[in-house]
């Protein structure tokens, strides 16, 4: 199942929260889409929304599911609405690479230390 959410209204439909997402100006990052393979995926889904904590351990009744079991889908993948751009190169290549991401500048020494760490990470 796939839901899409924009602020706090949800949609069954993409063109509907487009459409809504425009109609209150926000960047086409405030859409989120909620896709739901299992019944253990929805309990922790709707758990979540109705502020059921996982530190109230004692309180939860039994069987209820506080978490969804990972997809493998990593967090940063959400973050990608952007490009990380040194603020050395010239506008015009930045919007360019970027093309319809946002780009964040960062200084030459954030730059360096994001290749030096992508270096040395396992899998590079």
């Amino acid at each position: 199942m796939i839901v899409y959410n924009i602020e706090r209204g949800w949609f069954p439909m993409k063109n509907d929260a487009e459409a809504y997402r425009r109609k209150l100006g926000l960047k086409p990052a405030a859409l989120a889409t909620v896709r739901i393979e299992s019944r253990e995926e929805l309990a922790a889904f709707l758990n979540a929304l109705m502020g059921l904590k996982k530190e109230l351990a004692a309180d939860v009744p039994a069987g209820a599911v506080l978490e969804p079991q990972p997809q493998g889908v990593q967090p940063e993948v959400i973050e990608r609405n952007y490009i990380e751009v040194p603020d050395f190169v010239p506008m015009f290549l930045a919007k360019k690479q970027a093309g319809a991401k946002d780009i964040r500048w960062i200084t030459e020494e954030e730059w360096n230390a994001s290749l030096a760490s992508s270096a040395t990470s396992p899998g590079s």
